[in-house]
């Protein structure tokens, strides 16, 4: 595993070595801003799922409607302590990601790193494709499903926590997005293996 600065760029010599060996390229976006682009609807999809699921436990509209107003206080305090709980989030959205990487830790095909746009876990490593559906999916089930039922259960919402649950689904909508990607041009039995921006499958 590797702390990088930005994400990996693509190896055209390993591109070729890839077609030759018989892995194919998917269609996807070619650059992150495409990417991004083009995940806009997993993005409104998975917020409204973490709503749907959060306000099972806790509904901020109703206690505007029991009250009849609602107030927006924001201090620096408050605003340090989201920037602060935004960045932790980051990492741990991509911590969950690799933790369900095999062999992580001792791979040096593993890259993980943070910048402008957000967090990110790449790696050149061949994977089965229920795994790479497992890697893409769990920090949305993890952060925006699970967590929220049992915090909920245990009153632990509020609507700082509630904002962040959301803001995790709807930055999980790039790792939907590849998923969706993967499972409509792939075999199940197909191996997959990143290079840079690009997927290959086999």
């Amino acid at each position: 595993m590797k702390f990088v600065k930005k994400i990996p760029s693509v190896d055209e010599k390993l591109s070729k070595k890839l077609v030759s060996y018989g892995w194919r390229k998917i269609k996807e976006p070619k650059n992150l801003l495409t990417t991004i682009l083009a995940s806009i609807p997993f993005m409104i999809f998975n917020g409204i799922l973490a709503i749907l699921v959060t306000i099972q436990f806790y509904n901020p509209i109703e206690n505007i409607l029991a009250n009849r107003s609602f107030n927006v206080n924001i201090n620096i305090l408050d605003l340090i302590y989201f920037i602060i709980a935004s960045f932790m989030l980051i990492i741990v959205h991509e911590l969950i990601h690799m933790v369900f990487i095999p062999n992580f830790i001792k791979s040096d095909k593993v890259y993980w790193g943070i910048t402008l746009y957000g967090g990110f876990v790449a790696m050149t490593e061949k994977i089965s494709k229920i795994r790479f559906i497992i890697i893409s999916i769990m920090p949305l089930i993890v952060l925006s499903l699970v967590l929220p039922i049992i915090l909920g259960l245990f009153n632990l919402l509020n609507g700082f926590i509630m904002f962040l649950i959301i803001v995790n689904a709807m930055a999980s909508s790039v790792d939907i997005q590849n998923l969706f990607l993967v499972l409509f041009q792939s075999r199940k039995s197909s191996y997959i293996l990143n290079n840079g921006f690009e997927t290959y499958v086999k």
